[in-house]
């Protein structure tokens, strides 16, 4: 049994702007395991465009806030309570429509899009 608190999570932004802050707790590493465990941070407005998954299934679960999940023509509304699912092989845009920051949990299985978001650079 392993835990880790959100002051030791490692915090990773993509380059781009008003792109989410994500806290990185398990996955992606080589003594990692098999599962990735991700909390994204999306400012209101922002997000990612389509992007696939580094061959993993993830799950998004909101704990505040919503996104919307947009594949092709398709879009989902995700809010606290919902558990989205995407496949490794779709790609996907995330952003958030809300007027607060939407905090996700993301589940990653395997663990190789967590090993991506390690790549990252620190937060500015």
């Amino acid at each position: 049994m392993e835990l880790r608190t959100k002051d030791e999570a490692l915090l990773r932004q993509p380059p781009r702007p008003n792109g989410p802050t994500v806290a990185v707790f398990f996955g992606g590493d080589e003594a990692g395991p098999d599962v990735g465990v991700v909390r994204v941070d999306v400012p209101p407005g922002g997000g990612m465009p389509a992007h696939k998954h580094n061959g993993s299934d993830v799950i998004l679960c909101p704990i505040s806030g919503r996104v919307q999940i947009t594949k092709d023509e398709e879009s989902i509304e995700v809010r606290v309570g919902d558990a989205a699912l995407v496949r490794k092989d779709e790609a996907v845009a995330l952003t958030n429509p809300g007027d607060e920051v939407a905090q996700v949990i993301v589940a990653a299985g395997p663990a190789a899009f967590i090993a991506g978001i390690r790549s990252w650079p620190e937060p500015e």
